[in-house]
């Protein structure tokens, strides 16, 4: 009788042990988080105490059903990637499967916001506290830049920028202006670009995983990150557009990190492109920093860091020409974060945990198992390897960089809650850890990522 084939990626994780106890007690800590964040936040808003969270905590909601044929459509898009994802990752060629998953992550996120009907894809963006409620302010591109700094707080120059508009950079209001100026003016076509522009950290992760890890890591990890529970604020949030130029930005940094010729020094000049643009979409991107230093040192080269950092200088400099100052951005925004009820009024103790929770209700089940996986980043820190051949192990800075940014925004209070969608742009980065599960149960893990999203997409309006 002939033997049956293996698969390649099989073969590979079944010579990986993972420490099932550790799983058990990451999923432990994570069900402790979850559930004190819940009856936490219950207890607060029952005491006088205010999160503006809705009640769905630890995430911002509310909790209501939406069972209707749109519903059903999101399960047979769950039971097409559960049937086949795991197929398609092992046969399609490299670069055609990094086409489906963006494919795949755009319409798993449309699916799922879709569950509340047509009208819930586009509404967050309706509020009128985003950024489409100023677009119609903007009248000139250059007026506007130059005296955005004068509508954050109240100092004499007339009606504020909304929340939203006033807590960011400039260049996402102007992203959904210029939007508006080629005659794409409804809240269906910025939702599109949120989703289309999210979709994009699909491919950059998975690229990025396999220049770090090898090719076998990155096909296991693809239905995981294609289809996570963080697809439902992809769509629709403008934090899905930070997500996707900023993963991005950090996959052409490694791509440039494993080069020595000239293309390398242009896709560093691309990576700091994109990065130095998320420093004008959102305040906070300035902690992509340590996914751009631990891409590139992993490889054991500083030459694209400063390819990059000189580029960014130059979207610096160039917004400064046109009358915008970051530096004085930070300041006036911070100012009006910290001054604003939502800040004074949240407790910053209970994000303390809050947070991570809502994290990892982002994630999902099967990343919070892998977590444990990290254990082994100290073989990276210690080896003195410095060639360029793929190891499953190296992958794992990003994740450690992810947590590790996402730890110091918190501690640096100014980030109460809403986390679910503001740390999308570093827990995408924590998807492709639940490849390293055992390859029996990875089919089970799936399962469970796509459950989950389900039952929030079921049970939730999320306010994103």
């Amino acid at each position: 009788m002939a033997k049956e084939r293996v698969p390649s990626h099989t073969r590979f994780f079944s010579r990986v042990s993972f420490p099932w106890g550790a799983s058990g007690v990451a999923i432990g800590v994570a069900v402790l988080l979850v559930g004190s964040a819940a009856l936490g936040g219950l207890w607060l808003s029952h005491h006088g105490g205010r999160l503006y969270l809705g009640n769905t905590y630890p995430v911002r909601g509310s909790y209501e059903w939406h069972l209707s044929a749109w519903l059903a459509a999101a399960l047979a898009v769950a039971a097409g990637v559960l049937s086949y994802g795991f197929r398609l990752s092992r046969v399609l060629p490299w670069r055609r499967l990094l086409g489906v998953s963006y494919v795949g992550a755009a319409v798993w996120a449309l699916a799922l916001a879709l569950v509340a009907g047509p009208a819930a894809v586009a509404r967050p963006l309706t509020d009128h506290t985003e950024y489409l409620h100023d677009v119609a302010r903007v009248q000139g591109i250059g007026a506007y830049l130059r005296t955005f700094t004068w509508h954050i707080v109240d100092i004499g120059h007339g009606p504020l920028w909304t929340t939203h508009v006033s807590g960011h950079p400039p260049l996402v209001t102007l992203l959904f202006v210029l939007l508006s100026r080629v005659g794409l003016p409804q809240p269906g076509w910025a939702a599109a670009l949120c989703v289309l522009t999210g979709a994009a950290a699909a491919p950059a992760v998975l690229s990025t995983t396999r220049l770090l890890a090898g090719e076998q890591r990155a096909r296991a990890a693809a239905p995981f990150v294609v289809a996570a529970p963080v697809a439902l604020w992809i769509a629709t949030s403008a934090d899905a557009i930070f997500t996707g130029v900023s993963a991005v930005g950090i996959c052409a940094l490694a791509h440039a990190a494993g080069r020595l010729d000239r293309e390398g020094d242009v896709l560093a000049g691309l990576g700091g492109l994109a990065l130095g643009g998320c420093l004008f979409l959102s305040y906070g991107l300035v902690l992509l920093a340590p996914l751009a230093v631990a891409v590139v040192a992993v490889r054991r080269r500083i030459r694209p860091l400063l390819v990059a950092a000189i580029t960014v200088g130059a979207v610096v400099a160039a917004f400064a020409a046109a009358g915008f100052w970051w530096l004085d951005g930070l300041h006036l925004a911070s100012r009006r974060v910290i001054d604003g009820p939502a800040h004074q009024e949240r407790p910053w103790g209970y994000f303390l945990f809050a947070n991570p929770a809502a994290v990892a209700v982002a994630a999902g089940p099967a990343v919070v198992a892998a977590l444990p996986r990290l254990s082994r980043l100290h073989r990276i820190l210690r080896t003195r390897r410095g060639d360029g051949a793929p190891r499953p192990d190296r992958f794992l800075v990003l994740p450690a960089a992810s947590l590790l940014a996402m730890a110091v925004a918190t501690l640096s209070d100014m980030s109460r809650g809403e986390v679910e969608r503001i740390y999308l742009p570093w827990t995408v980065w924590l998807l492709p850890l639940a490849a390293a599960l055992p390859v029996n149960a990875l089919r089970g893990w799936l399962a469970a990522q796509l459950g989950w999203a389900l039952l929030i997409a079921a049970t939730t309006t999320l306010s994103w």
